[in-house]
């Protein structure tokens, strides 16, 4: 029950958000007019895909004005009626080709700046070298240092933890896979992440310009996460998310583009829910099922969020709740784990959950703050970071965080490093089914003996996937 009246009081509304504990300073305008402006839109999904061209050539007969966009491949079409036309004579022209109707929710921006000073305890008030002189002095010789610097122990224990103190990347650096970011894309400056970027197939859905700057910083956390992991891995930002929010229907457009351009990998740290009874979130339901079904046809890894409220999934189903697109079948859905092995206190969890990967806890297992099990990534060099980062000494270009958006990169990360491994071994591209076999062969079961609710089929590890390859 308390869960039920928690759900209620937060959830009453479908909502996209960037599923960590944003932890952002406040996003700088790029001065560009952002498409989604929240107008009225209408989605059709089509019978039959193939009809896509033929249905599009109606509603711009009817009505030449309107701004349309059209996903081939599953059939979608997104209307968005600014024009104020009659909608309802379009409708009555293509209703033959019409699967499912509905209005796409928008995306909304992350909360800023959710840990506040107050959480932070009075024994972390302090630069994290202990010696403020010493921390300035080596940062003034080492402008950059790598995430898996001492420097930045504790916060660095995750990726030790993910690559068994980094003996993965004696097997394979990910030299032979993709990754695409569908996310706030990234800051494409970040000495730690700019040679990973390939800007060659990006894209900006946000905004009509080419333009992929990260103006909320949460893409490159994620992205700092995949370089450390992978670090020849080639990582392409899909914008999804400006400082207004966004549009479903970008993300859903983003996850069939990225397979069409051949990623090994799809990352979504991104998530929602969804009333199942609703007609609008029917339709986005099965939007996204289609899309990710395609992706994986496509040769595409699939890997999402199970999301931060620390919710069961499962009873959630029961009150005709869902959350996407982490989840779906088609989709790899991640939980996070703590420093002990136990689930974080605001990962969800359920049957729908396949692994488990580090997420960092501003708290410990008895509720009391602890901020040495929260972990480190890249941040924008340009932001000032955190409150709680400067009081700890954290560095401009880097932020403390938690979430399972932090969880999601590092099994994106393994399996790329997986595909790469195959690929160098054998010549082809193994299949989806095949990197999830190495991924669950090479995990730690953390819970109940087998697969269980909290971490799936267990917690991943990069390095035991690798050498599980040679046998």
């Amino acid at each position: 029950m308390q869960l039920i009246k928690k759900y209620f009081c937060i959830l009453l509304c479908s909502s996209f958000v960037l599923v960590s504990f944003p932890i952002y300073s406040s996003a700088e305008s790029n001065n560009l007019v952002e498409k989604n402006d929240f107008q009225e839109n209408y989605t059709y999904l089509l019978k039959n895909p193939k009809q896509t061209k033929e249905v599009l050539e109606i509603i711009k007969k009817q009505s030449p004005s309107l701004n349309t966009t059209a996903i081939e491949d599953i059939g979608l079409i997104y209307v968005e009626n600014s024009k104020n036309a009659d909608v309802s004579k379009i409708e009555n022209k293509i209703i033959k080709y019409i699967d499912d109707k509905g209005e796409l929710p928008n995306l909304i921006p992350p909360y800023e700046d959710t840990i506040s000073p107050n959480k932070i305890p009075n024994e972390a008030k302090k630069p994290i070298l202990n010696d403020s002189k010493k921390f300035n002095q080596f940062n003034t010789n080492i402008k950059s240092p790598s995430l898996n610097s001492k420097s930045f122990m504790p916060f660095n224990w995750y990726l030790e933890d993910l690559t068994s103190d980094y003996k993965s990347l004696s097997i394979d650096k990910g030299e032979h896979s993709t990754i695409a970011l569908i996310d706030s894309g990234v800051d494409m400056e970040h000495p730690l992440i700019k040679r990973n970027i390939d800007l060659t197939l990006a894209k900006n859905y946000v905004t009509d310009e080419m333009d992929i700057t990260d103006e909320l910083g949460h893409g490159t956390t994620i992205a700092g996460i995949i370089s450390n992991v992978a670090p020849q891995t080639k990582i392409v930002p899909y914008k999804v998310v400006g400082t207004t929010g966004g549009e479903s229907v970008w993300v859903i457009d983003a996850i069939i583009d990225a397979a069409n351009n051949d990623s090994d990998v799809i990352n979504l740290s991104v998530g929602t829910y969804f009333i199942k009874s609703e007609k609008e979130d029917k339709l986005l339901i099965k939007a996204y099922k289609k899309a990710v079904k395609y992706a994986k046809s496509k040769g595409s890894v699939v890997i999402a969020s199970a999301g931060n409220d620390g919710f069961d999934l499962d009873e959630l189903k029961e009150l005709k709740f869902k959350h996407l697109p982490g989840g779906l079948h088609n989709v790899v859905t991640v939980s996070s784990n703590t420093k002990n092995n136990n689930l974080a206190y605001y990962s969800n969890f359920g049957k729908e959950v396949d692994f488990s990967a580090p997420g960092g806890s501003l708290f410990d297992e008895n509720g009391f703050d602890n901020t040495n099990e929260m972990i480190i990534t890249t941040f924008p060099i340009n932001k000032m970071n955190t409150s709680l980062d400067q009081s700890l000494g954290i560095p401009q270009g880097y932020t403390l965080t938690e979430g399972t958006s932090y969880s999601v990169p590092q099994v994106s990360a393994t399996a790329a490093l997986i595909i790469s491994e195959y690929i160098e071994r054998t010549g082809n591209q193994p299949s989806v089914k095949r990197v999830l076999k190495y991924l669950e062969e090479g995990s730690a079961d953390i819970g109940e003996p087998g697969r269980d609710n909290y971490f799936g089929e267990g917690k991943v590890n990069a390095y035991n996937s690798l050498r599980m390859m040679n046998k």
